[in-house]
């Protein structure tokens, strides 16, 4: 069996693609018939003809050296395929472990599993005000209570700050509101203590650019399992530093873009969290008579990366109540979406002045289209916003 994965693994990997090979010496290796790994390592003599016709200083050692790393790329494909797991085992992984609950049921409705903890993350975008923040916000807080443990506590939770939205004193009220309503609401003589727990282990880090922001996610795996109890990692807001950097290389800020969101999901698969990334809105034109419409910034590239994506706005008809709207998912219907607020205690489901306007309904995917347009906006897309309650995000 095993043998028959490391020829299957050394036939599949292209020599283009072998990072042992430089890509030069691939393409000769190319006209000369030799197609695969497989291909090389039968017959080794094409790469010292490779070398030659490239005039390669020291020949000899540097094809011992392509060839030994060729033959361990072949046995990291061998072992990637060795250890893969099947449907029936992911799903079991993946029933077992819940997805960290809001106190607002109209979200976890429509985000259905895209808060279990595993290795994709969630886009959340829409204008300034719409709520982006506060969602972070209280994403932390509920992560950080509903994994308290008797032995170790509360749970650990990272906020990466790139705008200096993050307000400590807001997230101690959505903290002690999530307390009262909690399993600890009855001991009202610890909720100090419990708080003070609580903001100890939410690590903010502030990044002021593209390149600390970029570092800062290249190095939390370290931080990440050291402190060992982190359950959501925020990025609040990745536009933020990349909107207005490495405009004049398209290309190489899409590698950069790329390369954030492959260490994100690795992180959260390594570590079983929760990541959350936010973004801007921009605006885009069909032509030069087209009068435009919003969306979500950093480039359509960028849009293939998360694997879930939620619109957050605000409403013209309804003051103080915003409404949240799925655009993307790999398990729920897209289209679907609800109404929240956002008061003192944080993110909860809109109320009437005595009671409940009713269980949240997710709003089939026409009548929503029909709302947009009477706003005055373009279907799927974040429309005009108004100024109440909360303006953090």
């Amino acid at each position: 069996m095993e043998a028959t994965l490391t020829l299957s693994a050394a036939q599949s990997l292209d020599v283009r693609v072998l990072r042992s090979i430089p890509t030069p010496v691939a393409d000769s290796l190319q006209a000369q018939g030799c197609r695969n790994a497989d291909d090389l390592l039968s017959n080794p003599k094409v790469l010292d003809a490779a070398l030659a016709e490239h005039h390669a200083i020291a020949a000899q050692e540097k094809a011992i050296a392509m060839l030994n790393g060729c033959r361990r790329e072949i046995k990291a494909a061998a072992d990637a395929w060795a250890s893969a797991d099947s449907a029936l085992s992911l799903l079991q992984q993946a029933q077992a472990v819940q997805p960290i609950p809001l106190p607002c049921a109209g979200l976890n409705q429509v985000l259905g599993n895209a808060l279990r903890p595993g290795g994709a993350f969630l886009e959340v975008f829409g204008l300034p005000g719409s709520g982006k923040t506060q969602f972070c916000l209280q994403l932390c807080a509920s992560g950080q209570i509903s994994g308290f443990s008797p032995s170790q506590g509360f749970a650990e939770a990272v906020f990466v700050d790139t705008e200096g939205s993050f307000v400590p004193r807001r997230y101690l009220q959505v903290c002690r509101a999530l307390l009262r309503e909690s399993k600890f609401a009855g001991n009202a003589a610890e909720q100090p203590s419990q708080l003070e727990s609580i903001l100890r282990r939410l690590h903010v880090c502030r990044a002021y650019d593209a390149t600390e922001l970029y570092a800062t996610i290249k190095h939390l795996g370290t931080f990440i399992k050291a402190r060992g109890k982190v359950r959501v990692l925020v990025v609040d807001s990745l536009a933020f530093s990349f909107r207005h950097e490495l405009t004049d290389d398209p290309a190489h800020r899409a590698r950069v873009l790329a390369d954030i969101a492959a260490t994100l999901r690795s992180l959260g698969s390594e570590h079983n969290l929760v990541v959350v990334v936010t973004n801007h809105m921009t605006t885009k034109f069909n032509g030069p008579d087209s009068t435009g419409w919003l969306a979500p910034a950093l480039g359509e590239s960028w849009a293939h990366q998360p694997s879930t994506q939620l619109r957050l706005e605000k409403l013209l008809h309804v003051p103080g109540k915003n409404r949240a709207t799925l655009t993307k998912s790999v398990e729920q219907a897209s289209g679907t979406s609800c109404l929240f607020q956002v008061e003192e205690a944080g993110l909860r489901d809109v109320r009437s002045d005595a009671e409940h306007l009713g269980p949240p309904r997710a709003m089939p995917i026409q009548a929503m289209a029909e709302q947009d347009v009477r706003q005055g906006f373009r279907p799927g897309w974040a429309g005009p916003q108004s100024g109440h309650g909360y303006q953090s995000g």
